[in-house]
């Protein structure tokens, strides 16, 4: 299992950019307000791979307020292993990220009963535009700073990233990712747009979700990498492909943790209303 703890926000997670001057991803992403429900469910499992089987839950909102995003995750999950043990994992995350991306606040609880885990993760940061590099410091546990480099995005300003490339015919980007819960700072993720995904059609497609559900949208993969590696060259942390709409809404995410495929379905999604900003 991956060794960052992170929501998979890509928002989560996922939430990925090249240097190239895309027009500002704020304007270009016409993002949701939402609350989505997932199932956690095993995908391809390899005859190598020590785990047998995964359950669990994500709860997640994303939520405009008049002058930024709240993000909120709840993750219940439980892989199983070939031997018989269990792998739990308890994470409850909550984040503000402000509308320019300049200005963020997070808070994580991480929690294994097999592990005997029980972490509480605080902070904030401030860097002059979106993108920019930055330090993080932490109020739990106390003292805690991450230095984020140039080109680190927030989880929110992770998704207009992705869209803004894609809407712009990019086929390939890089960023590096930040939401607080990493253990050793940022990841580099190297993301490649895939093929387009026509309105209502996409795996598993439902048509009880609605119009928040089946829009169009892009398929992305993704490789994750350690900030201490020189660029995407080494072996990547994780991968993880993925069916992300216009709107923000990931609907599909599929993570591969190295032999071991762990699926994000998505099983109800609602919007959210929009603030009153008066």
């Amino acid at each position: 299992m991956r060794k960052k703890h992170g929501p998979v926000s890509v928002l989560a997670a996922l939430s990925a950019v090249v240097s190239v001057n895309f027009c500002d991803p704020a304007e270009a992403a016409d993002l949701a307000s939402y609350k989505a429900v997932y199932d956690l469910v095993p995908g391809p499992i390899s005859g190598q791979s020590p785990y047998d089987g995964v359950d669990g839950l994500v709860t997640r909102s994303v939520e405009r307020t008049c002058d930024g995003w709240i993000v909120a995750e709840h993750m219940v999950m439980r892989v199983l292993t070939r031997v018989g043990g269990v792998i739990d994992r308890d994470i409850r995350f909550t984040s503000w990220e402000s509308e320019d991306g300049t200005r963020y606040r997070f808070a994580a609880n991480i929690k294994s009963e097999a592990a005997g885990e029980d972490e509480t993760l605080k902070g904030n940061l401030e860097v002059p535009e979106a993108g920019a590099g930055g330090i993080a410091l932490f109020s739990q546990p106390e003292g805690r700073k991450v230095t984020l480099p140039d080109n680190t995005y927030l989880p929110v300003g992770q998704i207009k990233r992705l869209l803004t490339a894609a809407e712009a015919g990019e086929k390939q980007i890089q960023m590096h990712v930040f939401d607080g819960t990493e253990d050793d700072g940022p990841e580099l993720m190297s993301s490649v747009f895939t093929g387009r995904i026509e309105a209502g059609k996409g795996k598993g497609a439902r048509g009880e979700w609605g119009p928040l559900g089946m829009q169009a949208g892009w398929r992305v993969s993704a490789a994750f990498f350690d900030t201490k590696t020189k660029g995407a060259q080494g072996t990547p942390s994780f991968a993880m492909t993925m069916e992300l709409l216009d709107n923000g809404l990931p609907r599909r995410l599929e993570m591969d943790l190295g032999g071991f495929v762990v699926v994000q379905a998505l099983r109800e999604a609602r919007p959210l209303p929009s603030p009153d900003c008066n």
